[in-house]
């Protein structure tokens, strides 16, 4: 379970530290979305930074799967790392449309995660503290810059990946040919991967607030109807425009698909540790 991808992680990035010393947190906010949204400065960045650095898109990847935060990139992780520990060389939680960008042009596999916009904001707003607007800008500016790809990849909806991982899993191997262990969703193999994501999420959060942050179901969550209950005007206006991309985009995707093929992937049964 231990896995370089899984220790990269959960691993601090000392950039990020020195970041949220030193920068205020509504400029740390701009950096970031002007970093996500960058070409060869995210390159950079990524290659640049330690806790990054083992996750990002090369020549060496296998596989790239992400999305914008809180659209199950934590448990397609996991359960990744579950199946295939270290054989997998795979780029995840980059949470930049530039991994999609990169993993296209390599022509590599590779998997979109997307979720819907009201749920997502509602998640992240519970996770930190900042402005609507910059978690709407944040999401229409990774799938605005995703989409010319639609043709290229799998788009997987959140709701598929944490109920059937395993169907995401198939299309991928019957869309690039690749041979992934597809997972069977076992009630043991489910605890080993919430093992896991509450593993990362340990690093990053204190044991009172594990509940409220860890990228997974918790009851201490206020659902997305009263997070967003008392939103104004102009955010609105601005989640209606990111619905309204998420609505696009699958429409998009979908002109693209054909019957399926016969799924090549080995089905998985049992636990691994």
């Amino acid at each position: 379970m231990d896995s370089e991808n899984g220790a990269a992680y959960i691993r601090r990035s000392p950039i990020r530290r020195v970041l949220h010393v030193v920068v205020p947190p509504a400029a740390r906010r701009n950096l970031w979305l002007k970093l996500s949204r960058a070409g060869r400065l995210a390159d950079v960045y990524m290659f640049l930074d330690p806790g990054v650095r083992s996750r990002r898109v090369t020549k060496k990847t296998e596989l790239v799967i992400d999305g914008v935060a809180r659209s199950s990139n934590s448990y397609a992780g996991a359960v990744l790392i579950h199946l295939h520990g270290e054989e997998l060389r795979f780029a995840h939680h980059l949470h930049t449309p530039r991994a999609i960008e990169r993993g296209v042009a390599l022509g590599r596999p590779t998997i979109v995660l997307i979720r819907e916009p009201r749920a997502v904001v509602a998640s992240l707003l519970q996770y930190t503290p900042a402005p609507v607007s910059f978690f709407v800008d944040f999401y229409l500016g990774y799938y605005e810059r995703v989409e010319p790809f639609l043709a290229d990849v799998v788009l997987a909806d959140f709701t598929e990946v944490i109920n059937d991982f395993g169907a995401v899993i198939a299309r991928c191997n019957d869309k690039f040919g690749t041979d992934l262990t597809v997972y069977d969703r076992t009630d043991e193999d489910e605890a080993v991967v919430r093992e896991l994501i509450d593993m990362w999420s340990a690093q990053a959060a204190k044991p009172e607030e594990l509940e409220m942050k860890a990228p997974r179901p918790s009851d201490q969550r206020k659902p997305a109807e009263a997070m967003l209950a008392d939103l104004s005007p102009e955010d609105q206006k601005s989640l209606a425009r990111a619905e309204a991309l998420y609505t696009r985009i699958w429409a998009t995707y979908n002109t693209h698909q054909h019957p399926p093929t016969p799924t090549a992937g080995r089905r998985h049964r049992g636990v691994r540790r």
